[in-house]
């Protein structure tokens, strides 16, 4: 089994075209084939069934995959360390956030991070909360910037809290309740809502606020784009449950504290002291970025 084969695979499971796979990896069709198909002989089950229509991952292949995934990362986090053990820090660093970041610049931090660590080469993807800490667990990301219910730590991975902080209600700027400073979710509950999708984190700590209060409201309009999200706040549609810093200094809204809202901590997850030296040069930059934030 080799580092190549692995990569072979789980290219192909990505697109489930083995001369997709090809061009990505940058190496020839029958390459990628002829890895794969070594593989599944030391392994003596097919990871995937091809016919002349389509490829298809079997059983064995979707539980190969986060395995794959794993390793390939504990890899890449030997390399960074054997190097930085040298004095130099490189490699590469996968950072997962969610698109209602804290008060957090993450793009200083990173400017930072490469101007005293050029080799490190960094990926940030958007995730919900719950894929970023399942992620990070399984070691398919380095970094994950999450936020949860203040009665739901996340567990499975060390956990640095960068804030806490309550929902506001967001408004649009002429909306009938701009003229309040504060409201009750039961001043809310009549009113149309626009929010995340059920079950994500952004959305869940609503609903159980709501649940708690012995309200319902009816959400309109779902969708994971923050951007959106405030736009549709702003023709007016509905109302949204914010962390006050994902609004900002938005046009065309207008914020209101809410007394009883949810709130929620912000944090950065990460795998501790098994976290590679590209994660730690991160958690470093962060740390300090926060310091002279706060001072």
């Amino acid at each position: 089994m080799t580092p190549l084969q692995l990569r072979c695979v789980l290219a192909v499971a990505d697109g489930l075209h083995f001369t997709r796979a090809a061009t990505d990896l940058g190496i020839a069709q029958s390459a990628v084939s002829h890895q794969v198909a070594t593989l599944e002989e030391e392994l003596g089950t097919p990871l995937f069934e091809r016919t002349s229509r389509r490829v298809r991952l079997t059983a064995a292949g979707e539980a190969a995959l986060p395995r794959a995934r794993a390793v390939l990362a504990e890899l890449d986090r030997l390399r960074t360390d054997v190097v930085a053990a040298s004095g130099a820090i490189e490699g590469r660093l996968r950072i997962g956030t969610i698109p209602t970041l804290p008060d957090l610049r993450i793009h200083e931090v990173l400017a930072a991070l490469h101007r005293s660590h050029p080799g490190i080469r960094a990926t940030v993807t958007v995730h919900s909360s719950e894929v970023s800490l399942a992620q990070v667990a399984a070691g398919t990301l380095d970094v994950g910037v999450a936020g949860f219910p203040l009665d739901s730590p996340p567990t499975g991975v060390e956990v640095e809290v960068l804030a806490t902080e309550p929902h506001v209600a967001v408004v649009a700027a002429g909306h009938p309740l701009r003229t309040r400073r504060r409201v009750r979710l039961r001043d809310l509950a009549g009113l149309p809502f626009v929010d995340f999708p059920a079950g994500t984190g952004g959305r869940r700590q609503s609903d159980e606020a709501f649940t708690a209060a012995r309200l319902a409201r009816d959400v309109v309009v779902e969708t994971d784009d923050l951007p959106l999200l405030l736009d549709l706040v702003r023709s007016g549609l509905g109302v949204a449950l914010l962390p006050a810093s994902a609004v900002g200094p938005a046009q065309g809204v207008h914020t209101l504290a809410v007394t009883d809202g949810p709130a929620r901590r912000s944090c950065v997850l990460h795998a501790g002291p098994g976290s590679s030296a590209a994660t730690r040069a991160f958690l470093a930059e962060l740390r300090g970025h926060l310091n002279r934030e706060g001072g």
